[in-house]
């Protein structure tokens, strides 16, 4: 008798994205589309993870949360990313300005952790910011030294009280490896 792929998680959906060639998020949303709204986003996230997901431009799977896929990053120098104490790199900045004009979105250089008046931070404290693009509705992408992280679906404009369907972002083909460049230590 030949085992269900159900049963063997080490296989799970090798059919979806065996054909040579396949992009990474093209593979993530291959999955998607095979199993349905069935799963959670961690019960998704567990069978990504052993899917045969390949790697692409040095950036690999880590989760799926909210309609965005979180991916590994190449090890980065945090000198690079952070030449004085809290903002980006001016040439980090210029590599991302020029692929947030290519897919027509906006750049802002949002704190790693925002202030809040609940639980005050002191004035001493500095953090770091990281990149964020999106359109005019919501974030599309969020750039840190640590991680990359890409919506793979945006919600439709519904009710107030209906669900929100996911509909795929068109997301072009170079993508990654237009982030590759900010990644390049």
């Amino acid at each position: 008798m030949k085992p269900s792929l159900q049963n063997n998680p080490g296989t799970a959906n090798a059919n979806v994205i065996s054909q040579a060639g396949t992009r990474l998020l093209d593979g993530i949303r291959a999955i998607r589309a095979s199993v349905g709204d069935a799963l959670n986003d961690d019960e998704f996230t567990r069978l990504l993870e052993h899917a045969p997901l390949p790697t692409e431009e040095g950036f690999a799977f880590l989760s799926y949360s909210d309609r965005f896929v979180m991916l590994s990053v190449p090890q980065q120098d945090l000198q690079k990313w952070y030449p004085g104490e809290v903002w980006i790199a001016a040439e980090k900045e210029k590599i991302a300005r020029a692929i947030a004009e290519k897919y027509e979105l906006s750049l802002c250089e949002p704190p790693d952790l925002a202030p809040s008046c609940r639980f005050p931070i002191p004035s001493s404290t500095h953090f770091h910011h990281h990149l964020e693009l999106s359109n005019r509705r919501e974030t599309i992408i969020v750039a840190h030294p640590h991680y990359l992280k890409i919506r793979l679906y945006g919600g439709t404009l519904t009710g107030l009280h209906a669900a929100v369907p996911q509909s795929p972002l068109l997301l072009d083909p170079k993508l990654l490896p237009d982030f590759s460049a900010l990644y390049q230590s």
